[in-house]
């Protein structure tokens, strides 16, 4: 008797990659493992996230798709990305697909030209697939140009209230720098210094979000503006795409409107929003499954 084909779905992202295995539709194992960029195959940080996916994923998968930041459908460098996860899971490469880690979400909630996908993560953008499959976007320009209202920016946010106290002479002790302190180790000047730099990328500044939602939920003024700032700047973003496309729905997603105040927060700026969260590394591995003939 021919056994159903384990097949994997990966979510890969700049806090984390998450990924799962099904077999005959069913959930067999899950989890999650470091960040994954195009930009990072090929370099040391990139090349120890795939040996610590390849060391986490039981079994070698018979198909996989992976939606990946970063990155292009078709081409070389997507080619480059396919042949390393392939290498690192051991499988054949014929039987891996990729796509960008937006074109996978926006299947996972919408069908093309349906409305705009409001995505806050580590990052944020609004993106919208036409019919005839072309894109429209706006934001996603990575933590040091753009981002703004997701993780990173909110995380950095909270570290410059923070430091703007230390220049005034005086100690953080607010319920956010508390909540700060609890995930950064402290809120001396040498602590956060090394906190925020010690590691490249976005990942370290973007795990301060969830204490600027809890020190809101505890009526911290300051968290409190941070969240609704934040809200105006992703409702920007769904608005710039609007304008381009019409007055479409918005869906939107992502870890940082996990937060029951961020995602109130946002229904005021942008109302008529549906937030709506959905897991897309199985999307992935249902259409990995599609994809094989399962």
């Amino acid at each position: 008797m021919t056994r159903p084909p384990l097949l994997l779905g990966l979510d890969a992202g700049g806090s984390g990659t998450k990924w799962v295995l099904f077999r005959a539709g069913q959930r067999v194992a899950d989890g999650r493992t470091a960040p994954l960029t195009a930009a990072l195959v090929g370099t040391d940080a990139g090349d120890a996230a795939l040996a610590e996916l390849k060391a986490a994923v039981p079994g070698r998968p018979d198909a996989a798709h992976a939606g990946v930041p970063g990155l292009s459908a078709g081409t070389g460098q997507a080619g480059a990305v396919r042949d390393a996860l392939a290498g690192a899971l051991g499988m054949n490469a014929a039987h891996l697909s990729l796509e960008g880690d937006l074109d996978l979400a926006y299947r996972a909630h919408l069908a093309p030209g349906a409305g705009v996908l409001l995505y806050a993560g580590t990052g944020s953008i609004a993106y919208h697939v036409t019919r005839s499959g072309e894109v429209v976007r706006a934001g996603g320009r990575g933590y040091r140009i753009g981002d703004d209202g997701a993780g990173f920016s909110l995380g950095r946010a909270a570290l410059r209230a923070l430091t703007e106290t230390l220049d005034r002479g005086q100690e953080p002790d607010s319920v956010l720098a508390r909540e700060v302190r609890a995930i950064s180790g402290g809120t001396d000047w040498d602590t956060l210094r090394a906190f925020t730099y010690g590691q490249p990328g976005a990942s370290a500044v973007a795990r301060l979000a969830p204490a600027v939602s809890r020190a809101a939920e505890q009526g911290d003024p300051v968290a409190a503006h941070l969240i609704e700032e934040a809200a105006q700047a992703l409702a920007e973003l769904a608005r710039r795409v609007q304008e381009q496309v019409g007055a479409l729905p918005v869906t939107a997603t992502g870890g940082a409107l996990r937060s029951a105040l961020m995602a109130a927060a946002l229904g005021r700026a942008l109302p008529g929003v549906n937030v709506q969260q959905r897991d897309h590394a199985d999307a992935a591995a249902r259409y990995a499954g599609a994809q094989y003939g399962d």
